[in-house]
């Protein structure tokens, strides 16, 4: 997950710190999406996880989100992922549900069955939204006979 700010007209990548993930499965914890290179496994809900899955990051700094891209697997495929922003820390939230976080909207993945589920799907998502904490939340996967433990990965 990308996210991109503006300042001065000038977009750039913000960091961020993931502060929860509803599930994760061993090796594939949601602090790998901190770390960008070839070998990073990137983060991978738990085996036959309950939808829909959270995952919060909380920008290095209250930012202004113009666009947000989100770089899906070939075969761990969730049907539709929601973005929300806000202020509040995730605890005063109660689990699963954003509370004071403002939903920016929606996208919807293909289920790449059509490419034999090779490619990658990169949705780049325009918004205009200020905020310190961005939700993620990822709706049920897209069966597939590759994906046997439903799960969605990012």
């Amino acid at each position: 997950m990308k996210s991109s700010v503006s300042i001065r007209g000038m977009p750039k990548k913000t960091g961020f710190t993931v502060v929860n993930s509803s599930s994760h499965e061993d090796n594939f914890s949601a602090k790998e999406l901190m770390v960008h290179g070839p070998t990073v496994n990137g983060w991978r809900s738990s085996r036959l996880c309950s939808y829909p899955q959270h995952l919060t990051l909380q920008l290095v700094e209250r930012s202004r989100i113009r666009k947000l891209q989100l770089l899906a697997h070939q075969f761990m495929i969730p049907a539709k992922v929601e973005f929300h922003v806000g202020d509040s820390p995730p605890e005063a939230s109660p689990p699963g549900f954003p509370g004071q976080f403002h939903r920016l909207g929606y996208v919807s993945l293909s289920d790449n069955e059509k490419t034999g589920f090779k490619a990658r799907e990169l949705k780049s998502v325009h918004v205009d939204a200020v905020g310190t904490y961005l939700r993620i939340t990822l709706h049920r996967n897209h069966a597939n006979r590759y994906n046997h433990y439903n799960q969605v990965l990012c």
